[in-house]
């Protein structure tokens, strides 16, 4: 079964941007339950310091992501016919929100900045992004979401 083609409309040189973009929020809000983790074992204000620009980054690479993904999903007719497309962009809002509450809690100082509610937020975080993560590789795989065919 061939795939069907469904190309991003956000492209660079047939690039689909939203893919450029995602990997560094992924990769900071991950980061981010890291740092937590090491604050919680070791009490060190560093780790605390660190989750806080990481929540930034995460926010502001992920808000650029979620506008160029819900720029695909609007525009390709494709894209908006697959409930997973939509599933995947609300799921990808929850985290963005979840991220924002996070950088609220991390906002206070010290230990009551991350244990335990910090850390809580950021674990469910990285849950719910593994889930988004997993339905957008099953939209690029089985819909071929941002899939430019050259047949």
């Amino acid at each position: 079964m061939q795939t069907p083609s469904a190309p991003a409309v956000a492209a660079i040189g047939g690039r689909p941007l939203h893919a450029v973009l995602v990997p560094f929020p992924i990769a900071c809000l991950t980061l981010t339950l890291f740092a937590d983790i090491a604050y919680w074992m070791t009490s060190n204000l560093m780790w605390q310091h660190f989750a806080e620009w990481l929540l930034l980054a995460a926010l502001i690479f992920g808000t650029f992501a979620a506008l160029v993904g819900a720029i695909d999903l609007l525009v390709r007719r494709p894209l908006r016919r697959l409930r997973i497309g939509w599933i995947h962009g609300v799921g990808n809002l929850v985290v963005l929100g979840l991220a924002f509450l996070n950088s609220l809690v991390h906002a206070r100082d010290g230990w009551t900045g991350v244990v335990p509610w910090g850390l809580v937020l950021s674990a469910l975080t990285v849950i719910v992004l593994a889930v988004t993560g997993w339905l957008g590789i099953s939209m690029v795989f089985r819909h071929g979401a941002g899939v430019t065919r050259h047949d």
